[in-house]
């Protein structure tokens, strides 16, 4: 077995370990780009400032929950002109920003949200060993209807 599958974006991310608990698996991955783009001037920088974990869920893998667990690095600013003094690596294809869950189990919950709502929905994904509530499904789906376009005007 590859466990570059195990991964939702093997460029961005490293395996490190994989712990094992009684009714799940925790992915300890790391990321591997050498430098992260402050999110502000867009000026790359590769001054690490610090570290933090950041715990997030991801697709079940042979019905066992997966949790990741990445560590992020913070990085200095290097224009000295910009506000953002210290700002944290983005990894937009693994993990959205303030994100509790993976990009691809966000992408795996929404229908499931679309086709069957909160209450049910939730109660299905428990057999996927998917924890979630009927609210976040909702919220899902919310995300995932774009507003409609404004009426055209009568012609004349």
């Amino acid at each position: 077995m590859d466990p570059a599958t195990l991964l939702s974006d093997p460029t961005a991310i490293r395996l490190e370990k994989i712990i094992q608990h009684i009714s799940s698996l925790t992915l300890v991955v790391r990321a591997t780009q050498p430098e992260a783009v402050c999110p502000r001037c867009h000026r790359p920088s590769t001054r690490v400032h610090s570290y933090y974990l950041r715990r997030v869920a991801d697709l079940p893998w042979h019905g066992v929950a997966v949790k990741l667990e990445l560590r992020t690095r913070r990085f200095r600013c290097r224009n000295s002109l910009c506000l953002t003094r210290v700002f944290c690596e983005r990894l937009p294809r693994v993990v959205a920003h303030y994100g509790r869950k993976t990009v691809r189990l966000d992408d795996a919950l929404r229908p499931i949200g679309f086709l069957l709502g909160g209450e049910a929905g939730a109660r299905a994904t428990v057999k996927l060993a998917i924890r979630t509530s009927p609210d976040a499904l909702l919220r899902r789906v919310r995300a995932g209807v774009k507003p409609c376009s404004p009426t055209p005007p009568p012609s004349a």
